[in-house]
């Protein structure tokens, strides 16, 4: 599915919960900051309640892949700042052709409750090239 449509879906799904009264915006991290990038991409609020929202878009063909398609990384400046709901809102698109443009039309919605979602925790070893190449390392080196 279209990383684009993923994105431009985020606004209508702000929109819609705005239209019935939700406060719905782009969460704030820790520091302050508005954050759109990565999990969650919605923060919603009635006033006494909280949720944190994921939009996925997908196709027919792709809803069960096993491809990697939600993911959290730890963050010094998390978008996650309180005790709230962890939903996902998602949109089966399918592609037509109007007006001579390709656009993507939403066909069937749902949304789940992350509470319940299995992850797996994938441990991550990782240098930058200055920290790989170090005197201190080198055995030998030499020109060609």
């Amino acid at each position: 599915m279209d990383a684009e449509a993923g994105n431009a879906i985020e606004y209508f799904a702000v929109t819609a919960l705005r239209a019935y009264g939700f406060k719905a915006g782009t969460p704030v991290c820790r520091s302050g900051r508005a954050r759109s990038a990565g999990y969650p991409d919605i923060r919603v609020t009635d006033g006494s309640r909280t949720a944190y929202v994921d939009c996925k878009t997908y196709s027919a063909k792709t809803k069960f892949q096993t491809l990697r398609s939600f993911y959290l990384s730890p963050s010094p400046d998390p978008k996650i700042t309180e005790d709230a709901f962890h939903l996902l809102m998602s949109f089966e698109l399918i592609p037509e052709m109007r007006s001579g443009r390709s656009v993507f039309v939403p066909r069937r919605w749902g949304i789940y409750e992350l509470a319940r979602l299995n992850l797996h925790v994938k441990f991550e070893c990782n240098a930058s090239n200055r920290e790989l190449y170090t005197d201190e390392s080198r055995l030998y080196s030499g020109n060609v």
